[in-house]
């Protein structure tokens, strides 16, 4: 792959770049003209033209998040590590020589910022989630033309189009061919700005789309905002559909079914390595699939990561030749174009030592170090746990929610029934069982006011062994929704898969749960649960971890290699207990593995090298032979070192995605950068990936089907992450007003009454139909906000659900039907409009008639 390199003369800053301080942060947008830059005032932040480009140029402090509100300051302090980024934006309908300039002007701020700036390139439609994440208060609004003057106020039609946050785009004709029932459109007209609502549409979607219609009709002082549904444009008032159809035939009326949104085939990370030889740049695969930080070596490398189609990443070695960092955008656009991939692939380049939180997410445990190359120290502090219930976001990063102290009540899973298990058998399981563990949070005595820390009171664990049968696991899942809709209010489910025993699991165990091979002897009886345990004859367990919320015990077969930096407990044939402590344990793991041994009986403690003649008559042989294989100077094994919560808990790693269903019912997953409280809408399911456990947040007014996917939601999560993930990860599900504060210590703020002022559709949709507060007058049905079309699946409550067609399909070639529609309901299939014009009566009217009756009228219109 070959491009030719350009000489780069002495380049000259643009003086409104210099006007930039390098130690300083703040957020600024420029807007590119032939021979210079114009700085935009802060009002116009968020509008854009789609014949332009901008420069935007975002500087925060490392770990802090940036916006267009972000007050410009120049940080003194010294060592104080700054983020900087420049995105430049390029409209739709831009020209070649605009797209030139703006790349030349990118290399002058990025020059006068020493290059030490992350960049991306950013088209219309295709914008990343950090450029999106700065505009989340108003969203963006993009006007055609290249300035004020190149388009008439009115008339003029947007479509509102993304999600986190959505944008609003005028369309370039006010055509039905805009149109389709997954949008919402805003049609600006002299005396009315009309709201269209798309049926397949969500609330958040129509939400944005009523406050972009109110923007505009303050800004053009026009008199009437009028809010239409998808369907139902003829019940309008005759004035307002007069000035309707001036603009839009509805005659001629065509609204397209919800686009389908390309499946993406599995995506897969390709590492390339680059070098310039004889000044023509090429590249080589080095590697595909997990990348990790290591592949990324050479102090004056240049690697490309390509993750198509979500983004190209080309990332330049600290120490590499100035020329390659400021013709890196230039290189990583020309792998575009020879790959094939479309113009609109978004592209980034990244320095080393300064890569961002979305390159970051790429790679398992990235160490980050400063651009001089210091390793930024993770956290090693002891935690403890009471302290916590004041500070939410040390509970997030250890994922302790109290100190364990709380009520526990432990279930066994059987195949015929679900017993409970007395409190002194409760802290052994076995890898065969499922068990369910109800968990009631202690109540705290250390807040002034007496009042429960968490939101929650209840948390309901499922715990499956790894030899588990599948059928001991749907039962134990059924058992665990029981539960929880016994308890009805404040509980939290998480589901666990033996090995990834979340923190607060082990903590409520004290850290001495003990974990055996096989199944619980006890169900050979018949499936059912006996209160008397027995344990095998003799065991090994090894004990993991070395605090109450990280420790437990785990069986070991005789094959199995044993550490000096480790702690065994040793039940012996003859009954006898002994833990056995490796040279190099630490006393923190000798104090855990007493704890766990005590359960067992009276125990003998022995250490590595002085074992004394009782305990190798006692152990047996096969225990010695293991010790002398492992033991033998010079020949220690080192083990792999086990990564906890506490350790690996980053921003890089933490991401929220918003979840939607779409056609039939697929599942979307959309991050948002940089989230708040504010993002968390009620009418929608969020997933919150914290690296070690998924929280599944589920909104009060989200719909049943969105409920119902959610484990299924992370669990695509989880499998489609680039980062290879153990798709057993302990999965939480937390409801609405009910949330721990291991979750709520994820977001920088927390107000636990947002949501009695959270706007939601209906209420908004109401007070700007109804100013004076009266109430909705009887008559046509509103369609409620939703999330899905369904097609002949539904009750008969879901008209306004299924898709829409129009009459003349309908009534046409039955073989020419669309695939969803069953041809003994056409009916359903028509809007509303079209049902009465047909029927002369609405929908809900035709249903109260006999069957018989339907069916004639059905023949008689050719809808059967």
């Amino acid at each position: 792959m070959d491009q030719k390199r350009p000489v780069y003369e002495d380049i000259k800053i643009d003086t409104a770049f210099r006007k930039i301080s390098p130690r300083s942060i703040g957020f600024h947008i420029w807007r590119i003209q032939q021979d210079h830059v114009e700085t935009l005032p802060k009002e116009q932040y968020g509008t854009f033209y789609d014949e332009c480009t901008y420069v935007i140029y975002a500087a925060s402090l490392i770990g802090t998040t940036c916006d267009k509100n972000t007050i410009s300051r120049e940080i003194k302090t010294a060592g104080a590590a700054i983020e900087r980024n420049i995105h430049f934006w390029l409209g739709a309908n831009i020209s070649s020589e605009r797209s030139k300039s703006a790349a030349y002007k990118i290399i002058e701020l990025d020059l006068h910022l020493d290059h030490k700036t992350t960049q991306f390139r950013e088209s219309q439609g295709n914008e990343g989630i950090r450029f999106l994440s700065y505009f989340k208060d108003d969203g963006i609004l993009v006007h055609s033309g290249s300035d004020p003057s190149s388009t008439p106020p009115e008339p003029r039609l947007y479509q509102i189009a993304g999600t986190a946050p959505h944008r609003c785009v005028q369309q370039k004709t006010i055509s039905w061919q805009c149109f389709n029932s997954g949008q919402v459109m805003v049609l600006q007209t002299a005396s009315i700005v009309f709201v269209w609502i798309g049926r397949s549409t969500g609330s958040t979607e129509r939400i944005f789309g009523i406050r972009a219609g109110e923007r505009l009709k303050k800004l053009h002082g026009i008199a009437e905002l009028a809010i239409v549904d998808d369907g139902y444009e003829q019940s309008m008032g005759i004035a307002r559909k007069d000035v309707w159809n001036a603009y839009l035939n509805l005659a001629k009326r065509f609204v397209k079914p919800l686009p389908l949104t390309p499946t993406t085939a599995d995506m897969l990370l390709k590492l390339y390595q680059c070098d310039t030889v004889n000044g023509v740049f090429r590249v080589e695969l080095v590697k595909t699939g997990t990348l990790e930080q290591s592949d990324l070596y050479g102090r004056d490398s240049i690697y490309i990561v390509d993750y198509f189609p979500r983004a190209i990443w080309i990332w330049i070695g600290r120490s590499s030749h100035k020329q390659n960092r400021a013709e890196a955008m230039r290189h990583v656009r020309g792998y575009v174009i020879k790959k094939g991939y479309p113009a609109s692939t978004p592209v980034a380049r990244v320095i080393d030592g300064l890569e961002p939180a979305e390159f970051l997410s790429l790679f398992p445990a990235w160490v980050s170090a400063d651009i001089n190359g210091n390793t930024v120290k993770g956290v090693s502090e002891k935690f403890d746990a009471l302290t916590l219930i004041q500070r939410p976001r040390m509970a997030a990063k250890i994922q302790l929610m109290d100190d364990g102290s709380g009520d526990m009540t432990v279930y066994q899973i059987g195949l015929d029934d679900v017993k409970e298990i007395p409190l002194k058998y409760a802290k052994t399981f076995y890898s065969g069982n499922c068990y369910a563990v109800h968990y009631e949070v202690a109540c705290s005595t250390e807040n002034a006011n007496g009042s429960l820390p968490n939101a929650i009171r209840n948390v309901v664990y499922l715990w499956c062994g790894l030899n588990a049968p599948p059928e001991h696991r749907t039962i134990g899942e059924a058992f665990l929704n029981e539960l929880c809709e016994h308890l009805k209010k404040n509980v939290v489910q998480v589901r666990i898969t033996e090995g990834m025993e979340p923190p607060h699991f082990l903590q409520i165990f004290k850290g001495a749960l003990i974990v055996l091979n096989a199944q619980d002897p006890s169900l050979e009886q018949g499936g059912g649960v006996v209160n008397i345990r027995k344990y095998p004859t003799s065991f090994v367990l090894k004990v993991v971890g070395n605090t109450t919320y990280s420790c437990k015990a785990v069986q070991v077969s005789s094959k199995t290699l044993y550490y000096p930096e480790d702690c065994y407990i040793l039940k012996a044939p003859d009954n006898e207990v002994w833990i056995w402590c490796g040279q190099y344990s630490t006393g923190d793991s000798r104090e855990m593995a007493k704890s766990i041994a005590s359960q067992l009986g009276e125990y003998n403690l022995v250490m590595e090298g002085n074992e004394t003649d009782e305990f190798f008559n006692s152990v047996g042989e096969k225990f010695l032979k293991q010790l002398k294989k492992t033991t033998t100077a010079g020949n220690i094994i080192t083990p792999a070192v086990q990564m906890n919560v506490s350790q690996t808990w980053d921003h890089s790693v933490i991401a929220l995605y918003r979840c939607q269903l779409l056609e039939e019912g697929k599942p979307t997953l959309r991050q948002i950068f940089g989230f708040t409280q504010q993002d968390l809408r009620p009418d929608s399911v969020f997933l919150l990936d914290a690296g070690n456990i998924v929280y599944v947040w589920i909104g009060e007014h989200t719909l049943l089907e969105e409920r119902s996917q959610c484990w299924d939601l992370a669990k695509q999560l989880i499998a489609t992450h680039p980062v290879q993930r153990d798709t057993s990860m302990p999965i939480a599900t937390v409801r609405q007003g009910e949330e721990p504060i291991t979750f709520v210590g994820f977001f920088d703020s927390w107000d636990k009454k947002y949501y009695e002022q959270c706007v939601l559709y209906e209420s908004l949709r109401t007070a700007i139909e109804y100013p004076n507060g009266g109430g909705r007058t009887p008559g046509v049905p509103v369609p409620a906000a939703r999330s899905s079309v369904r097609s002949d699946d539904g009750s008969s409550d879901d008209f306004d659900r299924y898709q829409k067609y129009p009459l003349d399909m309908l009534r046409g070639d039955p073989t020419n039907l669309p695939a969803s529609v069953n041809p003994t309901r056409k009916e359903v299939h028509l809007t509303h409009d079209d049902f009465v014009t047909v029927f002369s009566m609405t929908y809900h009217e035709f249903e109260e008639l006999p069957k018989w009756k339907q069916v004639e009228l059905k023949k008689q219109r050719k809808l059967f």
